[in-house]
């Protein structure tokens, strides 16, 4: 599906909304998004050589999106969001060929005093926590934090994607800097209710600290696993000296933290999993420290993770990131990044690039 007609359907009817008179005080609405794009080199360990590319998402993958809120009482509101990935890049919408349309989020659901309740596709409990926990955020290009934990099969051995299909999910209002999510979604396998993911996180902060505790477990059965590394909601591992195991089951946890000195802001984070696949057991436990300096008019960013695969997959991937990012204002930023990345099983790589982000 190219970037087109249905896209712009869509986006031009958000807009319109924003802009007329139906944004009145009953229904707000809003049209939001982010374009980044880079161009560099970029190196997978095992590949035969590097590529030059222009590409999408160095450090935040682009989106656009609208929703809707209107309110039922003084306290409580409705709201509807639909958010798209794309690819500025190519046009394409997307992260990947085949991604669902709106991938990122499609949620309706209820807000007030007691919190917030969504229901469609909403945010995987392990991810945010993961972004919180290191300088370099959501970058699935050169984050080694996203890389090692949440990147869908591509040597990143987290299950279940970066948001989960017909899931409810519930955040707590902020209780003395102390939020809490929960997310269920239901499996929608006939004769099959066991097979369903359940998680959760705890986020708090507390002036420049910052602390975040989230686990997971998926169960989706040999038939509901899939026999594909990519980033979708039903994909397999993507197994570390070859070939791909279809995952059943999975448990994980983690806890990161961070800590705003002024002069140096410090992240760290560990990540478990415990994945059960159609051929066996893998458990991997990873390793992130990371840093980010002010210098100038923006900040050096820097981060190491480590992975230590056992079971059915025995491997060790290292991998660093220096960068420097260039903050113009709230809106648009530019950033330089080098990475090196090394699995012992295959062999090291390194990529780099310079891009920037527009947020609107």
């Amino acid at each position: 599906m190219k970037l087109n007609r249905k896209v712009a359907k869509t986006l031009g009817a958000a807009t319109l909304l924003g802009a007329s008179g139906m944004a009145s005080a009953d229904v707000n609405v809003d049209f939001y998004g982010l374009f980044d794009v880079f161009a560099g080199s970029r190196e997978t360990p095992g590949a035969a050589d590097d590529s030059k590319v222009l590409d999408a998402g160095g450090m935040t993958t682009s989106f656009v999106g609208f929703s809707a809120t209107a309110d039922i009482n003084e306290s409580t509101s409705a709201f509807v969001k639909a958010e798209m990935f794309l690819r500025p890049d190519t046009g394409d919408d997307g992260r990947y060929n085949g991604d669902e349309f709106f991938a990122r989020a499609a949620q309706v659901g209820f807000k007030g005093d007691l919190g917030q309740i969504a229901f469609g596709r909403v945010g995987a409990p392990m991810f945010l926590p993961v972004i919180f926990s290191n300088p370099f955020g959501g970058s699935f290009v050169f984050s080694p934090a996203i890389l090692h934990s949440y990147q869908g099969g591509n040597y990143g051995a987290t299950v279940g994607d970066s948001g989960w299909s017909n899931g409810i999910s519930y955040v707590s209002p902020k209780m003395g800097g102390l939020t809490a999510n929960l997310v269920y979604a239901f499996g929608e396998e006939s004769g099959e209710d066991s097979e369903n993911k359940f998680g959760g996180n705890l986020v708090y902060r507390a002036g420049g600290l910052m602390l975040t505790a989230a686990a997971h477990t998926v169960k989706q059965g040999a038939l509901n696993s899939g026999d594909s590394p990519g980033f979708g909601e039903r994909g397999g591992l993507a197994a570390i000296g070859g070939g791909v195991f279809s995952v059943t089951d999975q448990d994980a946890y983690l806890v990161g933290a961070s800590y705003d000195f002024t002069v140096v802001k410090v992240y760290g984070m560990y990540h478990s999993l415990d994945t059960d696949t159609t051929t066996g057991d893998v458990d991997v436990d990873t390793y992130q420290g990371g840093v980010s300096v002010p210098a100038g008019p923006g900040s050096v960013l820097a981060s190491y993770a480590k992975s230590e695969f056992d079971g059915e997959v025995d491997a060790e991937r290292k991998t660093w990131t220096v960068g420097y990012d260039w903050v113009i204002n709230d809106q648009l930023d530019i950033y330089a990044n080098y990475m090196h990345d090394d699995i012992d099983t295959l062999g090291d790589g390194d990529s780099y690039g310079v891009g920037t982000r527009l947020k609107f």
